[in-house]
Order: C-alpha cells, then structure tokens, then sequence
C-alpha cells in the first residue's frame, strides 16, 4: 500500500515538472522573435527552429510508456532548449556589435 502513494506522487510530480518547463520554453519562444531583431533569416530563426523541436519533444514525456523513454526524451528536449537558449544569446551579441539593419 505504501509502495502506490510514491508511485502517484512520482507521477504527479513528474508531470508538474513537464508543465513548468513547457512554460519556460513557450516564453522564451515568445522571447526569441525580439532575440532575432524580426530579422527572419536562416539563421536568426534557428533559435525559433530549436525551441518548437524542444516543445515537441517535451510532449513525448507524456505519451511514453517507459521510464527509461520518458528521461531520454526529457533529456533531449533539456539539450535541444540549451542549444536554442545559446543561439539566442548569439544572435543578441551579434545584433548588439553590428546592429539589425531595418528589413527591406
């Protein structure tokens, strides 16, 4: 009896945690459009590009069966949001030394 309370716990607090960082990544998706100075080329989207696959993955915490699939799913989403987070920060760098040139 006490083994099926830390089983629902764990899952209750597994999924509280896809929640949590499914908000982040949506708000730094939102984030990204103004990261990228509306400059939507190749490569200021690519921050764009990468959060969208994070989320996505992030979704396939909660359809998979396996524990095992569930951590490596959240594990890539985690490294697919890094890398994005990375780009995003370049692409501030890089508009802050040469400056966005208005679209034409």
């Amino acid at each position: 009896m006490i083994a099926e309370p830390k089983a629902e716990s764990s899952a209750v607090s597994e999924v509280t945690r896809v929640k949590i960082f499914l908000g982040i990544q949506a708000f730094f998706l939102v984030l990204s459009v103004f990261t990228g100075g509306f400059q939507f080329k190749l490569w200021s989207m690519l921050d764009t590009a990468l959060l969208i696959q994070s989320i996505g993955v992030t979704g396939l915490v909660v359809v998979l069966e396996g524990q095992k699939l569930r951590r490596l799913a959240f594990n890539a989403a985690i490294i697919l949001y890094l890398l994005g987070l990375l780009d995003m920060g370049i692409n501030v760098l890089v508009s802050g030394v040469v400056g966005w040139k208005p679209p034409a």
